[in-house]
């Protein structure tokens, strides 16, 4: 940081060492976004857009980085167009307003709208790269044209100008007035285009005729994105954008599906669920393709006939799965966390770095201790950096040696993240409270007696953060898995030495922030369990996992 000189022998030195805010931003959606900053262990963006297509959800908690993903295989899909072709759409569910709390025909239309607007601004934002033929594919242009209702004899790049536009009003009209647009799509009245007035009002009439013109193709328009045949219309107008691009495929990045009300996602599988089956005539590739952004299957609404949908949407059946939280347990865990330190490091000091722990830590055992607070989510990583670096600056005096994040402000990051965070009173409820306590309660006793017993024992039992509970209970603690507070075991990237024999039940874990903070696990060699005991638990096929029923815990007997 800069030096303040006052006067020629009073000099006041800021020593806490450097770190430009942007290091710590972890928001995909605002700003956070740094693809040079991307890393690949266990992870290749590649094996995305490689060989033929692929419909796939890509599955996490809060913070794993699902819009980052997205957003890279988008940014991957355009920089190698010229050589892949294919076409990258790249939609936020948060911005797509949720109309359908009072009628599912509008959320439709803000979906099928956006979806198509862009699309063509994607087009537009990368001519450089995403080239085309203007002649020679009339068939597909006349079909667009019947599609949205136009009759103008317009070139390609009018015409898909139009198209965009015409969506566009059609979202500013439903922002503005969304009954309104409802009860047009709704009447099926037809206006008269003719306009009879005398000379003196000419111009008035065609400025009349333009509107009433403009007004027709976005009620046409309106009307077949609100129809329960929207998904159809959509997936037909890629169809026809294959031909004109003569791109091999779009793909269809959908990003925080789980965001969107019930019926909502209803609609939302629906189109997955068609574009999955929308075969071309060789049997062999779609015209478009999906990747998805969810939440694990308790925060998220699959259609099923059971529950009285029409359809079913199957993961693993419909669409592949990637679970994108990384396990505390595999070989690239810490590895991971130091390349993306270093990445975002080198990106932000613009220089070479060969080592982020001696860049900005006093110690390994600092960077270590925040790499496992963490519990393999970047986004609680970087929080947790950022609130160390914060206590770090309050702190440092005015002492002229440079400071570096030591492990006792990592400590206080992962309280303040533990406690302001993911023990968040606008995500949790009563119970849930009562829930996590008496879970840390549990396993911090057990823990307690293991460290005794251990001092007379030549092969130490390793402590434990794991445990079991009922499957017909997992509802219950539904909230404090979509928080991070506690982890699903079966649905993290890599799950190296699981053994079914060796848990009964679903395998869950307290969180390892919470761990820390409501000291269920001894601080005094911490690094010790973080990086040695829990792999031995494992080992063991977590034979030390303590087996839980919510229905026997304090909370319920009062």
């Amino acid at each position: 940081m800069q030096n303040f000189k006052l006067n020629p022998t009073i000099i006041f030195v800021m020593s806490a060492i450097p770190i430009n805010p942007n290091f710590f931003n972890h928001d995909a959606q605002a700003g956070g976004f740094f693809p040079v900053t991307h890393i690949n262990p266990g992870f290749d963006i590649e094996a995305f857009i490689s060989g033929t297509g692929k419909n796939i959800l890509v599955e996490g908690i809060r913070g794993t980085g699902k819009t980052h993903i997205l957003k890279m295989i988008s940014s991957k899909c355009i920089d190698t167009y010229p050589e892949k072709k294919i076409l990258p759409v790249y939609i936020s569910l948060a911005r797509v307003s949720e109309w359908e709390g009072s009628d599912i025909r509008l959320f439709r239309i803000q979906l099928y709208a956006s979806i198509v607007a862009e699309a063509i601004s994607t087009l537009e934002r990368e001519r450089s790269r995403i080239s085309y033929q203007k002649n020679g594919f009339e068939k597909s242009v006349d079909a667009i044209k019947r599609m949205f209702g136009i009759r103008t004899e317009d070139d390609i790049d009018t015409l898909l100008q139009k198209i965009k536009d015409i969506n566009e009003r059609l979202l500013g009209s439903l922002a503005y007035n969304p009954e309104k647009i409802l009860e047009r799509i709704s009447s099926g009245s037809e206006q008269n285009a003719g306009v009879t007035v005398g000379a003196p009002h000419i111009q008035a009439s065609l400025s009349d005729v333009r509107r009433q013109i403009e007004d027709k193709e976005i009620q046409l328009v309106g009307k077949n994105l609100a129809h329960e045949s929207a998904a159809p219309f959509i997936i037909e107008f890629f169809k026809q954008l294959k031909e004109i691009l003569g791109c091999n495929y779009t793909i269809l990045l959908l990003d925080e599906c789980s965001e969107a009300s019930t019926d909502a996602q209803v609609e939302l599988f629906r189109l997955l669920k068609l574009i999955r089956g929308a075969f071309t005539a060789n049997m062999q590739t779609n015209n478009v393709y999906f990747i998805a952004s969810v939440y694990p299957p308790y925060a998220t609404e699959y259609p099923s006939r059971l529950r009285g949908h029409s359809f079913n949407f199957d993961p693993g059946q419909d669409a592949g799965v990637e679970y994108l939280q990384l396990d505390e347990l595999a070989d690239e865990y810490e590895t991971f966390f130091h390349e993306l330190t270093r990445k975002r490091l080198q990106y932000i000091f613009e220089r070479m770095i060969s080592d982020p722990i001696t860049e900005i830590f006093e110690n390994e055992r600092a960077f270590y201790l925040a790499v496992y607070g963490a519990n393999g989510i970047p986004r609680r990583y970087l929080e947790i950096l950022k609130q160390s670096y914060d206590n770090l600056c309050q702190r440092t005096g005015s002492e002229a040696e440079i400071k570096k994040i030591s492990q006792k402000d990592v400590e206080s990051g992962i309280q303040t993240v533990a406690s302001g965070q993911i023990l968040s009173p606008s995500k949790l409820q009563n119970d849930d409270f009562k829930i996590i306590e008496e879970i840390s309660k549990r396993i911090g006793t057990r823990n307690k007696k293991t460290e005794t017993e251990n001092k007379d024992k030549q092969n130490p039992i390793p402590a434990n953060v794991y445990f079991t509970i009922n499957r017909s209970q997992v509802e219950e603690i539904t909230s404090l898995l979509l928080q991070g507070c506690v982890h699903d075991k079966g649905r993290t990237r890599l799950r190296k030495y699981y053994k079914d024999e060796g848990a009964h039940g679903p395998l869950f874990m307290l969180d390892l922030a919470l761990a820390i903070y409501n000291g269920a696990i001894d601080k005094r060699r911490i690094l010790d369990i973080l990086r040695n005991d829990l792999k031995e638990n494992a080992k063991s096929g977590y034979l030390y996992c303590q087996d839980f029923n919510l229905d026997q815990f304090e909370y319920r007997k009062k």
